[in-house]
């Protein structure tokens, strides 16, 4: 009987109201609800045989079971009919994506349309309907954008309101998607290469292509990544120079200072014992009382302060405050800021690559420095191009040291600098400055006699000259040579005087180097048996090269405001320029 009841119990339980799994799934609407209702009352214990009532138990229990596994499999179906509702508006999204001229935002649409067919038009960011954890997060990294040196504005994310559970409707979950694709896309390519295209600037003064990133692989990258913002913002360069730089940005934008001072006025470099009305300026811009006397004399004090200053700004000490000095000083706090960003985004030109060793010249701050594995091993000062004569901006690779060089003479230097010269009088001209002059004769170039020649009769073009070795040659001893399309390397100079001065663009382009035969055996320190000693003896004579055995990165670079080692913020005289049109460019 203990059987026999237990056994109606579970017939009672499988066809009543109160079964859990009825209750759960079942509604009037359902197959289920439909079932239960239609179905002959199961008997009562003594109503009907033990085998029938068993038989009925089984018979019933198969069905439930039965039907429950059809409303299962009907519930994931609607969920999975909705997915293929955003896959397919999704598609159509993309494929009526509008065509543009403008070859960044076709490539970005590129780079989506490629993306989303890899995923055979699954969403990135929505997962049942909803933002993904990620997703929100991106998002949120985007709208900080300005902590890159990057405007949020340019990258519109979705509402996070947009829910399958709050009503969104699959083409609106698909808009969504791929705006945040394409916002991700925009981030990552304008991290990697900037907002302003190099190429703003004339061949002539810098040659440099934007290096964009692989857009698709970063799609992917991001969606598979464990922490998507980090890898995100890894697409910002790495370089210590630009991380340094950042973090001082970011120092600056979150400290308000209202408190700003006059410029100290251009005029006579301010020296010990003079009296000038701009040095009570002086004395507020570096922080130090004004006397009530003597308010305008140059001290021996004051000039000890300036010293300090120019020490702690990479300036010549010598306490005289010049061009260079004032240029530096005269920058107020609100200034930093747009200088910075434009700076950020000269270093997002540069390869990502500098090279384990390698050469970098600043034209700005007037030096040149040896870098091995991110260690700064050597620094001197250098003199770089005339405003009208502007030292290029560009990357290449040193292969040679050449002592006791020819100088080719560039040939606008010879038309416009020397040509007049000579005509005004070719004897004294070639007599003083050890000048070839080469042509063409019967097809071969050839050194022709000087005085030979109808000067007045001589075109530009007809002939070329070049300046013999010697201590008159304008390179010097020494000069280090990285073929290019600028004629450009670095070289020694017989003018030495120049370096002692903190303003030094005053050449014709090229870069002339304080130190040369030091530089060299840094240089050379990885090329075997060569250094500086040998080439020190082989000074005078013929013009010798030296292959090195390593190939040296160059990276003439701009960078009007960096971080010192010391962790001080330098800033120097935008002397071509350029940084002003960088702002100009992004808007600042």
């Amino acid at each position: 009987m203990t059987k026999n009841l237990s056994i109606a119990l579970i017939v009672l339980g499988l066809a009543g109201p109160a079964c859990a799994s009825e209750s759960a799934l079942s509604s009037p609407a359902t197959p289920h609800a439909s079932f239960a209702q239609s179905q002959t009352p199961v008997s009562l214990i003594g109503e009907t045989t033990e085998a029938a009532m068993h038989e009925e138990i089984d018979s019933l229990a198969s069905m439930t079971r039965i039907l429950d596994n059809l409303h299962s499999v009907r519930t994931g179906g609607i969920d999975q009919q909705a997915d293929q509702d955003v896959f397919d508006a999704l598609a159509s999204a993309i494929d009526t994506i509008p065509s543009s001229k403008d070859f960044l935002e076709k490539r970005d649409n590129a780079a989506l349309v490629a993306f989303y067919k890899e995923r055979n038009f699954r969403t990135a960011w929505f997962e049942n309907g909803e933002l993904t954890p990620s997703a929100r997060k991106l998002a949120f990294a985007l709208s900080r954008a300005d902590r890159d040196g990057l405007d949020p504005a340019d990258f519109t994310t979705p509402a996070l309101t947009v829910s399958r559970t709050r009503g969104s409707k699959p083409a609106d979950i698909a808009a969504s998607d791929i705006e945040l694709s394409r916002a991700i896309t925009r981030y990552t390519r304008q991290a990697y290469a900037g907002r302003v295209d190099p190429r703003i600037f004339s061949k002539k003064v810098v040659t440099i292509k934007p290096h964009y990133p692989d857009s698709i692989e970063a799609l992917k990258k991001i969606t598979r990544a464990k922490n998507p913002r980090v890898v995100m913002r890894g697409y910002n360069p790495d370089h210590p120079g630009f991380v340094a730089l950042r973090k001082e940005y970011n120092r600056l934008r979150l400290t308000k200072s209202d408190t700003t001072t006059p410029d100290v006025p251009e005029g006579r470099s301010m020296k010990v014992g003079m009296r000038d009305t701009r040095v009570a300026l002086l004395r507020k811009k570096l922080d130090l009382p004004v006397p009530a006397e003597n308010a305008d004399l140059y001290s021996k004090a004051l000039s000890q302060k300036v010293k300090d200053y120019q020490a702690a700004n990479g300036l010549i000490a010598d306490g005289i405050a010049g061009k260079a000095t004032l240029a530096v000083l005269n920058k107020n706090p609100a200034d930093l800021i747009p200088d910075i960003i434009a700076n950020m985004e000269r270093w997002r030109w540069l390869p990502r690559d500098l090279g384990k060793f390698h050469i970098m010249v600043n034209i700005p701050s007037f030096h040149v420095e040896v870098v091995n594995n991110g260690k700064k091993i050597h620094e001197t000062r250098v003199v770089v191009g005339k405003s009208r004569h502007k030292t290029p901006i560009f990357s290449d690779e040193m292969e040679y040291v050449v002592v006791n060089p020819y100088w080719n003479v560039p040939r606008s230097i010879a038309t416009k600098e020397l040509l007049p010269q000579i005509k005004s009088d070719p004897g004294s001209f070639f007599s003083k400055r050890n000048y070839q002059v080469l042509a063409s004769v019967k097809g071969r170039t050839r050194v022709v006699d000087p005085y030979k020649l109808d000067w007045e009769k001589v075109e530009p073009g007809m002939v070329r000259l070049r300046q013999t070795p010697g201590t008159r040659n304008a390179l010097g001893n020494v000069k280090f040579l990285f073929p290019n399309q600028h004629a450009v390397y670095l070289h020694d100079t017989p003018s030495r005087s120049l370096f002692n001065r903190d303003y030094r663009a005053f050449s014709h382009g090229c870069v002339r180097v304080q130190n040369p035969m030091d530089f060299a055996d840094v240089i050379l320190s990885r090329t075997e048996k060569w250094g500086a000693g040998r080439l020190k003896s082989m000074i005078g004579g013929d013009e010798k090269w030296v292959s090195l055995s390593h190939k040296v990165p160059v990276h003439i670079v701009y960078f009007t405001t960096w971080m010192a080692e010391n962790g001080t913020l330098q800033l120097r005289s935008d002397i071509y320029g350029h940084n002003a049109k960088v702002k100009k460019a992004l808007g600042l």
